[in-house]
């Protein structure tokens, strides 16, 4: 049965089976009102036991003031007797469950029919509930019907009580038939508004590089415009087979390449491709022309449900291939990119998961045609860039899936977190996914023991076609109580087959171990700079650094810097993974504040911020003073400098004139020489940022006889 056909049966059977559920209820409800009596009198209508000829002697019927006790033994003589009496009765209730029942609670009116029609929906709902579980139904249909039911029966029957409590006002319309009516549309109504069937589909998406068009039609459009010369990437966008000939000379020009070409590019299979190891490739004999189907076949034949097959083709130009699970008649109308790539190759992979056709719950609509033998059949055709294959004979691929009983165990193919990493300092939880090669339920504890005892369970997706791009199944949940400076060792175990009776399932015997590490807190232990920067240009470049220690792995880690301390922090300093990381910057003058963000491989931050000044300096530094000091000449500069003198002229490169000795290294701005009376000192300074005067030129000129 087609899945379009399926859902329209389902809502068929789901409104015949309100119509009944309300109907029946609506008929005992009826048929009961009619046998404990609804008596018309003058005071109105009450809800009264038909009496006997005793019943007056009980007190359950009001005897009539000089009215004589009628004879006889039925009903009928009593009613009939109050009748011709003309007495104004209003026969009591026959018993407080009778008049919840019947509308009749709470001296009748509203609030008894109200209750009346509540009882009457909870009796409904609740015999939905359980004979849906008796009969093993969908859990979404019974919550759905029941609810349906109940509201339909509850609104109708307070209706027709309401109707019956007030015979005098334009509730009395409400007879059994509209009453009936109105409960049904309104159960009808609920159920379309509630019931939702669990639907998969298979939703695609692709991230693919743009493509130009097909064929070359265009590409001499890019040699007729002179003002604009026809690059390679202009030539190529025309079309995929347009191409740059004469490359590096002036007669370059976009041609048309292998205008001729009208073959379909030849596909072959890929014995390389085959995973995993044990399968091979037989011709399909049962496809005619005769190498236009292949059979995949592993060394049983039939491959097992939920393995990974890698298979592809080789082609013998550069090609486009698309797959389908139908026989297309045109490329353009073929599903799928085979390999999920839109590339021009010569060698294509296709990857997929293989589903179990014969599992529960599967079927038309929730994986592509798989027929019921549980074989598969897919079709692959390719495509040139000039457009050749475009309606050519496909190639058929096909493999069958073993319909055994699953007797293997689920397989953890790993973790989000690799075993033996580092977790952030005082985390208690991580989040964490289990990769499992099948869909299945997974658990995780802290020891290692059997599956059904341990303490935490997971989130899995267990839909047929809820694989991740590695064709895996995803579990996730947290790992909690991890604890610091210390290896934190989880175990984790999986069930496969949900859904199935427990017998058929199959549990991991040997747990999946997880070590994970607790660390210490990350510290940024120096940054800099911290003072003023001064450099002889506009620009000066400064350099930025962070020590860090503890942390993960003893302080190594990667620092980034910002600006801005709610910045976006995408400059990652130099010294990647290391204690020790540097940022040369080059900045103009001004004062500046720079944020530090560092991360270790334990997810740890550490964060920290310095401020810097920075100075241009173009000016040579100043002699402010030249003395005697005994037998040496001192002078004082206005800076830290480096001086040195000539004793001929002043026409002398600086670092060729005798070099200046500091009276003070750490303040440098005090320097002495020798002195005698009979020389001349023709003295040059250089500040720390490189100012000096020119080749010519001096700063000062001292003769030692004036001193």
């Amino acid at each position: 049965m087609k899945k379009r056909e399926r859902k329209l049966f389902i809502y068929n059977v789901a409104f015949f089976q309100i119509l009944l559920l309300v109907g029946m209820s609506f008929s005992v409800a009826f048929v009961m009102s009619d046998y404990v009596g609804f008596a018309n009198g003058a005071e109105g209508t009450s809800l009264s036991l038909r009496p006997q000829a005793n019943d007056y002697a009980l007190g359950q019927v009001n005897q009539p003031t000089n009215t004589p006790i009628p004879t006889g033994s039925g009903s009928g003589a009593a009613k009939t007797a109050a009748a011709q009496a003309g007495a104004a009765t209003t026969p009591a209730a026959g018993g407080f469950f009778s008049n919840l029942f019947f509308g009749k609670a709470f001296s009748g009116g509203a609030v008894g029919a109200l209750t009346s029609g509540l009882i009457w929906g909870g009796v409904v709902y609740g015999g939905i509930k359980i004979i849906g579980k008796l009969f093993g139904l969908d859990e979404g249909l019974v919550d759905s019907l029941s609810t349906a039911a109940g509201v339909g029966t509850g609104v109708g029957t307070s209706l027709y009580f309401l109707g019956q409590n007030y015979p005098s006002t334009a509730w009395a319309s409400f007879t059994p038939g509209i009453s009936a009516l109105v409960g049904i549309g309104v159960g009808v109504g609920i159920f379309l508004a509630t019931y939702k069937k669990e639907k998969r589909e298979i939703v695609k998406f692709e991230c693919l590089p743009w493509e130009p068009p097909v064929g070359g039609s265009d590409c001499e459009k890019c040699n007729n415009n002179p003002d604009m010369p026809c690059s390679e990437y202009r030539c190529k966008s025309l079309g995929q087979a347009c191409d740059i000939v004469n490359k590096g000379t002036t007669e370059e020009k976009c041609v048309w390449i292998n205008k001729g070409d009208t073959q379909a590019p030849k596909i072959e299979p890929w014995e390389e491709a085959l995973k995993p190891t044990g399968l091979r490739y037989a011709p399909d004999t049962g496809i005619s022309p005769p190498n236009r189907g292949f059979r995949i076949l592993s060394q049983q034949g039939c491959l097992d449900a939920f393995t990974k097959l890698e298979f592809g083709v080789t082609t013998d130009e550069p090609a486009q291939c698309r797959i389908d699970y139908e026989a297309r008649s045109k490329y353009d109308e073929m599903s799928y990119l085979f390999g999920e790539t839109n590339l021009f190759l010569e060698e294509h992979t296709q990857r997929l998961k293989v589903p179990n056709p014969f599992e529960q719950g599967i079927g038309a609509g929730d994986v592509p045609d798989i027929y019921n033998d549980g074989s598969y059949k897919l079709y692959v055709r390719c495509m040139d860039a000039n457009g050749n294959g475009q309606d050519s004979a496909v190639v058929a691929f096909s493999f069958c899936v073993n319909p055994g009983p699953d007797a293997k165990q689920p397989i953890i193919e790993g973790t989000s977190i690799e075993s033996g990493k580092p977790v952030s300092f005082d985390i208690d939880k991580v989040p964490i996914e289990v990769y499992v090669n099948e869909p299945a339920e997974c658990k995780w504890s802290r020891q290692d023991k059997a599956y059904d005892v341990m303490e935490n369970t997971m989130n899995c997706a267990t839909g047929t076609l809820q694989f991740n791009a590695d064709l895996n199944y995803v579990c996730s949940g947290e790992l909690t109580g991890i604890k610091n400076r210390e290896n934190n060792n989880f175990y984790f175990r999986c069930k496969d087959q949900p859904g199935k009776p427990e017998s058929q399932r199959n549990v991991m015997t040997t747990s999946f171990p997880l070590t994970l590490r607790g660390t210490q807190e990350l510290i940024i232990t120096k940054v800099g700079p911290n003072a003023t920067i001064q450099g002889s240009t506009s620009v000066v470049t400064v350099n930025l650094t962070a020590e860090t220690a503890f942390g993960a792995e003893d302080g190594k880690a990667t620092c980034y810097i910002d600006d801005e301390i709610n910045g976006d922090f995408r400059l990652a300093m130099q010294g990647e993974k290391t204690n020790r990381h540097d940022q040369p910057l080059d900045l103009v003058a001004g004062t500046y504040t720079f944020y530090f963000k560092c991360v270790d491989a334990g997810a740890n931050l550490a964060e920290d911020s310095t401020t810097f000044t920075v100075v241009s300096d173009f000016q040579a530094p100043k002699i402010v003073r030249v003395f005697r000091d005994g037998q040496t000449l001192k002078i004082i500069t206005d800076e830290k400098a480096r001086c040195s003198y000539s004793t001929t002229s002043c026409t002398y490169n600086f670092e060729d004139g005798t070099a200046m000795t500091y009276e003070n290294v750490a303040d440098k701005n005090v320097h002495y020489a020798d002195w005698s009376r009979d020389v001349t000192y023709y003295i040059k300074c250089e500040d720390l940022q490189g100012n000096k005067p020119g080749p010519s030129q001096c700063q000062i000129v001292a003769r030692g006889s004036e001193f």
